[in-house]
């Protein structure tokens, strides 16, 4: 492998980042590094909620010890990962049709008010949003709705050997309108 292969995969929780960047980690041959893992093990997060001390998470990471200055080639896999700016040569942005992640977020035991809010994310399109803000940079969108983990992986292998700009265009202003007009909470 020439150069560097640095691949950032961010999204709401439940659209299989955790997953498809391990398939594409052995595709790639390359190491994961896992956001939450890092955040638990060095205690980045206080709080009820547990918020995340996102200046400190990017500054472990960039360190001289941190894992993104050990490795020329990783994928950094987690939410948070939109929230930070991290050296990153493909940024991929998992999404998902808001009844589908529903489905996800309740199999996970997720609280009626977590499911709500992360659904609402996904419907303002907040990860892409956020990697627009912080990155200044284009970046991929895959929906992961209907694609296994190998599937989807396999895609993102083939869009970054093909350096290609674009892959999905994924829309949810159809569901947001309904979810508004309904009433947040069903």
């Amino acid at each position: 492998m020439v150069g560097f292969m640095r691949i950032i995969i961010t999204g709401s929780p439940g659209t299989g980042k955790s997953s498809i960047a391990l398939k594409l980690s052995k595709l790639l041959k390359i190491p994961i590094i896992d956001l939450k893992s890092i955040v638990k093990k060095h205690r980045l997060a206080k709080g009820k909620e547990s918020e995340v001390d996102i200046p400190k998470l990017r500054k472990f990471l960039l360190s001289d010890n941190g894992p993104v200055s050990k490795s020329r080639n990783y994928i950094i896999e987690g939410h948070l990962a939109c929230e930070m700016k991290i050296p990153a040569d493909f940024i991929i942005v998992l999404r998902t049709n808001p009844t589908v992640l529903k489905g996800r977020l309740t199999k996970r035991g997720y609280k009626k008010f977590k499911i709500e809010e992360n659904l609402m994310a996904e419907m303002l399109d907040y990860c892409s949003q956020r990697v627009c803000i912080v990155y200044n940079k284009k970046h991929l969108e895959l929906d992961t709705s209907k694609l296994t983990p190998v599937k989807a992986a396999k895609i993102i292998q083939k869009a970054i050997k093909q350096k290609k700009k674009k892959l999905d265009i994924i829309d949810y202003t159809k569901e947001l309108k309904k979810t508004l007009s309904l009433g947040y909470s069903r």
